[in-house]
């Protein structure tokens, strides 16, 4: 018999759900669609994720923890005591960073945010060629809402290539203007009553066919 374990496995991940987020992450503000992160925000459902999907995510998570235990490995000390980031003025407007380097185990200045992600091999050269801010919007957000919101104005993105192991890492300088704009953005999200502005009007647009929303945000 064939794939007798696999629907097993299947079976038992359909039903795997992310419990609801009732702020506005620093992971998805750099998005382009203002209506997908208010209904994240809002708690709406959405369609459940394939048992597929939640694998390559899951896969995704395990690598970035191999990384994150080479740099450990490498002798860089890594601080996770206090990982959730919060505004200030906006406590809905949060982040959980995947680390902050800092100086020594007795001495915990910070000497960056560090940010973990995996990418196949055509993203991975991508990067490469042209740099985090242009390769990832989100990514690229991302690091300068955690440098924001921590007040740590330095960053690494450190890149593991899933296909061949390759490695790429990049410094992140701080942009005061931009993250004052993704702030700006997460309080029109959060004062909006009604959902915002789609990305696009056709549910077959390529970015809407991939949104979890895109039952009840074209119906």
């Amino acid at each position: 018999m064939r794939y007798e374990l696999t629907k097993i496995i299947d079976k038992s991940m359909e039903y795997l759900t992310d419990a609801p987020r009732n702020y506005i992450g620093a992971s998805g503000i750099g998005g382009d669609c203002l209506r997908k992160i208010w209904y994240s925000f809002k708690g709406e459902n959405g369609e459940s994720l394939s048992p597929r999907v939640k694998r390559i995510l899951d896969v995704g998570k395990n690598l970035e923890e191999a990384v994150d235990n080479w740099l450990r490995d490498a002798g860089v000390i890594i601080c996770r005591l206090n990982p959730e980031l919060v505004d200030d003025e906006m406590s809905y407007f949060k982040g959980n960073v995947d680390g902050i380097w800092v100086k020594g185990l007795r001495d915990s200045s910070p000497i960056a945010i560090i940010e973990i992600k995996t990418a196949n091999d055509s993203r991975f050269k991508l990067l490469v060629k042209d740099g985090v801010k242009k390769w990832s919007k989100e990514y690229y957000a991302q690091i300068q809402a955690y440098m924001g919101l921590s007040g740590i104005h330095s960053a690494y993105i450190l890149v593991l290539n899933k296909d061949n192991s390759d490695l790429y890492d990049e410094k992140v300088i701080f942009d005061p203007d931009f993250y004052q704009s993704l702030r700006q953005k997460a309080k029109m999200i959060y004062d909006a009553k009604t959902p915002p502005p789609r990305v696009h009007g056709s549910p077959l647009w390529w970015q809407c066919k991939l949104c979890k929303y895109n039952e009840v945000c074209h119906k």
